[in-house]
């Protein structure tokens, strides 16, 4: 990282997110990426990955197994971590260790903010493979963090929108408020990028490579796996029109 701290906050305080090159070993994110697809593979052989849960829009979230720890390490290296405690209004502990999985052929999703707008936290994101447009790199808008916004206002369009476009071993620094979304994955294989966030204020685990006893889990990301959960999925995905203007509609009067 090449700039002082504060010029950092400045910019965080303004866009919602930052964009830092070069920060993760790409020989190791690649070996990584590997395993995680063919992990991939193999459940959706053996039938194991859940049922909707964004598996029919095609975004998926996973916990990336305890063989990525030195992702972790290289953030705390590099000073990221520190450079995230500094943008926190709290203490930070250990985050919560994630991955979210842009798979071939999926949909645009909605704009959204993660969790809570109320109760916003920090998300650090490392690009594992190249993402770009052709494998559905993530648009942001930029300051949308800045003041509350209901969806029909940001369905309207006119606030300004940028894709992150990111090279292996690149860092993204957002806070969940900033209004994105996941977009279309056209390229024949899954998307991998891995997340360190700290909502509901990190892990409560001691070593937050110990959960899912440190194997590969793929789990549910925004729909739920129940039938009910699947169906509004499956309506997102056949009819995505309609299912804009149902989140405007709730929006409106929610």
């Amino acid at each position: 990282m090449s700039r002082a701290p504060t010029a950092y906050r400045d910019q965080f305080q303004q866009d919602g997110f930052l964009h830092l090159e070069g920060i993760v070993e790409r020989q190791r994110l690649a070996e990584l990426s590997q395993n995680l697809l063919r992990t991939l593979d193999s459940a959706r052989d053996c039938g194991e990955l859940p049922r909707g849960g964004g598996s029919l829009s095609g975004h998926l979230n996973c916990f990336p197994g305890r063989e990525s720890r030195f992702v972790y390490e290289a953030l705390e290296r590099h000073g990221v971590l520190a450079l995230v405690r500094s943008l926190s209004a709290h203490q930070l502990g250990e985050p919560n260790i994630g991955c979210n999985l842009n798979l071939s052929g999926s949909r645009r999703q909605n704009e959204h903010v993660d969790g809570y707008a109320a109760a916003p936290f920090l998300i650090v994101n490392v690009a594992a493979v190249d993402t770009d447009l052709s494998n559905g790199a993530t648009e942001v808008i930029p300051g949308s963090h800045r003041r509350s916004h209901k969806y029909w206002q940001i369905a309207l369009g006119g606030l300004p929108r940028k894709r992150l476009i990111m090279r292996q071993g690149d860092v993204a620094i957002r806070i969940s408020s900033l209004w994105h979304r996941g977009m279309p994955n056209r390229s024949p294989h899954a998307r991998p990028m891995l997340a360190f966030t700290w909502e509901d204020g990190g892990s409560r685990l001691p070593d937050p490579y110990a959960v899912h006893e440190g194997r590969i889990k793929f789990l549910p990301n925004r729909f739920s796996t129940g039938w009910r959960g699947r169906m509004i999925e499956r309506a997102f995905v056949t009819a995505p029109g309609l299912g804009k203007t149902y989140q405007v509609v709730r929006s409106l009067f929610g």
